[in-house]
């Protein structure tokens, strides 16, 4: 988990994935002060390790940027990080990443059903602020898609078993077992601490983009190719398989 872990925006890192252009990038730090004698914004530049925090003066020119944010009083702003890939800043207040609110997490697949794939956007909007709160909206996702993959049962636990009986791969078990189980942590507090372990929240929307990749692109991709072979090709291959069954 530590790889997603140095991916999440952190304030002070050097290299983060960026809220923007989600390109993992340098990030540019400045902290903002303001000049009470003439009230213009002061941005003091600085490289922030996990460590000392060397400081120098930047042009002030710079200040400019933090009027894109209609929504925030400049006032409450203590800091901005420029992501050198895109250029574009992001607005921090007191350690917490407030502006763009985009979620560093790649979009839904495409062949994720509108009902899940509306609940896993949802997660998405809101993953920087509550890991928690999304993890949870994942697992509820998850209880929409099992059905759409055939799994018959009233709880998660007992589709999944349903589809294992069914011959699921045990690598997709193991997958959404674990959407089930953390996204219980959210629901009902336990061992994990998703708000302090950011990572595993982010690693829900890697495995339920590869349920669905498996389980429906790829099959609808076979499909589709089966579809190609002649019709009396087709008969021919299923009454073999059906010859293999009555033995």
């Amino acid at each position: 988990m530590k790889e997603a872990n140095d991916h999440y925006p952190s304030y002070g890192a050097n290299k983060f994935v960026c809220p923007t252009c989600m390109v993992y990038s340098q990030q540019k730090w400045y902290e903002i002060q303001k000049n009470d004698m003439d009230n213009e914004l002061i941005l003091t530049e600085h490289l922030r390790t996990r460590g000392r925090v060397p400081a120098y003066a930047s042009p002030n020119k710079e200040a400019s940027v933090i009027h894109a944010i209609p929504q925030f009083h400049t006032d409450n702003i203590t800091a901005l990080s420029v992501c050198i890939s895109c250029d574009q800043p992001a607005y921090w207040i007191d350690g917490e990443l407030v502006y763009p609110k985009n979620p560093t997490v790649k979009p839904p697949n495409s062949d994720m059903p509108e009902e899940v794939k509306k609940l896993y956007n949802e997660a998405r909007e809101i993953s920087v602020l509550s890991p928690r709160a999304s993890a949870a909206l994942l697992r509820l996702a998850l209880e929409k898609l099992l059905p759409l993959l055939g799994a018959q049962g009233k709880r998660i636990n007992d589709m999944i078993g349903d589809l294992v009986q069914k011959g699921l791969s045990p690598k997709i078990q193991q997958a959404l077992d674990s959407l089930r189980v953390i996204g219980n942590e959210a629901v009902h507090p336990g061992s994990i601490d998703l708000d302090e372990e950011k990572e595993v929240a982010l690693a829900l929307f890697k495995l339920i983009n590869l349920v669905v990749e498996q389980m429906i692109t790829e099959s609808d991709e076979i499909d589709e190719i089966y579809s190609l072979i002649p019709k009396d090709k087709r008969d021919g291959i299923q009454n073999r398989d059906q010859m293999k069954t009555t033995k």
